[in-house]
């Protein structure tokens, strides 16, 4: 069975597998910490997926399977920035983005689902972990 909360990557070779390996913990984090039942019942899967390459060969997309009630996200992060900032910085950079795609998830007014309270949770979570956010 999935996981509601999936994180993935698709990374260039030049990027530090540290880095890979921080987004793909933040779906344990995810999973242990919230419960994606509790806002709603339209949405059952959120799979993002972080892209760090140097070319736009994978475009960033964002579609909502109503009938599997399943959001895929695929979102492009600044590949130069990525290699450049430290982890901390990283940090941060993943957890800006992963609250924008909800951000613009909220805008497709889905039934059934609480985008906002997600969105609090989310940040709540990310400044407990130490995941510093300034949204």
């Amino acid at each position: 069975m999935n996981k509601p909360f999936s994180v993935t990557a698709r990374i260039w070779k030049d990027v530090p597998l540290e880095k890979g390996s921080l987004i793909h913990s933040l779906s344990a984090l995810l999973n242990e910490q919230l419960r994606l039942s509790q806002y709603g019942d339209g949405v059952v899967e959120y799979n993002f997926t972080a892209i760090i390459e140097p070319s736009d060969f994978f475009p960033a997309k964002h579609r909502y399977l109503k009938s599997e009630k399943r959001i895929d996200v695929e979102t492009k992060m600044d590949y130069d920035q990525v290699i450049k900032v430290d982890m901390e910085t990283f940090k941060s950079l993943v957890a800006q983005q992963y609250l924008e795609t909800i951000d613009r998830l909220e805008k497709q007014k889905i039934e059934n689902f609480d985008f906002r309270q997600l969105r609090r949770d989310v940040e709540d979570l990310f400044a407990r972990q130490g995941w510093v956010v300034s949204v």
